[in-house]
């Protein structure tokens, strides 16, 4: 079996309503889609991060994959960064072509040997995975009721735990958020809170101080999130655990962070850590170094399948009688705000039950891509690749 051809679209799809987060507001939600076709008509489904204009770096790093056999996964990870290593494939695109790639491998090999993914990756030890509501972003005028009301329909819906964030508006202005929506979802509920990077350590500090007679189980990207010196900072002073990761790649640029205890909990995202096969390597290391791993997810069915089936063979972080959500099991994130693409993309599998979420049992991912709202949500041209790398690509 050969890799034939791969067709790389960039998916968009229009809010009707904007959100905002510390950095900025959007009005879209948009990703990366790969489907990898082999000579004997199995298709794989991937997917990254990126834009329109990322499309051709992405597309000159998955050329080196034309021709090889799909059943030698760890051969063709290794054979892409290797080729990317001196371009800097920290850089983004050759790290999000190998993750998107390395996801849609595993729908390949599953589906030809009739496996999901999780036992490609060596049998699940878990057939649920504990999940955690994402959403309370800002809303219009940075509007306080839409974001209790939020909360109070996670909570109805089962979630034990749930994110807010936080970062754009004063430490004050935030903080008061944050305690409101702890008095409204109680103390058998989690909450975790994210900067995305807003911060300067001594703010991130202070910040952590005025939340600080509530229970918090993290607080998310505090700083730059690869300003280690910062990070450091505000882990070593902050009375409520950090986290952070989400923007990190590979087992080379988290675990130095591990080591060196930049954060107390990492959040590699399938996306941009390496794909399925380095998230549960970067997993397993974690367990090594007593670090607590929390993934984070921010795309479609594709990359949630993808996320579900590496933690479903992610060990327990302490081993014990008992698998104990946040304590020593691993809890993914589950994106609760709007997504065009992803609520059409793929059939809704991904139920939410006592807040967990089944492992998808079917060939490979487990998942079924429509491809009527796969040409809806492409913008742009779609690029085919069918011949081996030159070996000139762009970054």
């Amino acid at each position: 079996m050969k890799i034939e051809k791969i067709e790389i679209r960039y998916l968009e799809g229009k809010l009707s309503e904007p959100f905002g987060w510390s950095q900025r507001w959007t009005d879209i939600r948009s990703v990366i889609n790969i489907k990898v076709i082999t000579d004997q008509g199995i298709v794989g489904w991937g997917e990254t991060f990126g834009s329109k204009e990322t499309l051709d770096s992405v597309a000159s790093v998955l050329k080196i994959a034309i021709g090889e056999d799909p059943r030698f996964i760890q051969k063709i990870w290794n054979k892409l960064y290797r080729a990317t290593f001196q371009g800097h494939v920290f850089a983004k695109s050759a790290v999000y072509a190998i993750s998107a790639l390395d996801t849609a491998l595993y729908d390949i090999v599953g589906k030809a040997e009739n496996k999901s993914a999780s036992e490609i990756l060596g049998g699940r030890l878990r057939d649920s995975i504990p999940v955690y509501a994402t959403g309370l972003y800002y809303s219009e005028n940075y509007a306080f009721e839409p974001l209790i009301k939020e909360a109070e329909e996670h909570a109805i819906n089962g979630f034990k735990g749930m994110k807010m964030k936080i970062g754009a508006l004063t430490l004050k202005e935030d903080s008061e958020r944050v305690i409101a929506v702890k008095k409204t979802i109680g103390d058998n509920i989690k909450l975790m809170f994210d900067a995305n990077e807003a911060y300067d350590p001594i703010n991130a500090v202070r910040f952590s101080k005025l939340v600080s007679d509530i229970e918090l189980e993290w607080f998310e990207e505090p700083c730059a999130s690869r300003d280690d010196k910062a990070n450091k900072y505000v882990q070593t002073n902050s009375n409520i655990p950090t986290s952070g990761g989400e923007s990190l790649s590979t087992r080379w640029d988290i675990v130095p962070r591990m080591v060196n205890n930049i954060f107390d909990i990492f959040q590699p995202d399938i996306c941009a850590v390496g794909g399925p096969s380095e998230m549960h390597k970067v997993g397993v290391i974690a367990q090594t170094l007593g670090k607590k791993f929390n993934p984070h997810f921010w795309g479609t069915g594709i990359s949630f399948a993808a996320a579900l089936h590496s933690l479903s063979v992610q060990p327990l972080s302490q081993i014990g009688m008992n698998d104990i959500p946040y304590e020593n099991e691993s809890v993914l994130e589950c994106d609760r705000t709007p997504h065009p693409v992803r609520e059409n993309l793929t059939e809704n599998i991904f139920v939410p039950k006592d807040s967990r979420i089944d492992v998808p049992t079917g060939d490979g991912l487990g998942i079924n891509v429509d491809e009527d709202a796969l040409r809806q949500f492409t913008q742009g041209s779609v690029l085919i690749i069918d011949s081996p790398s030159s070996g000139q690509r762009i970054f």
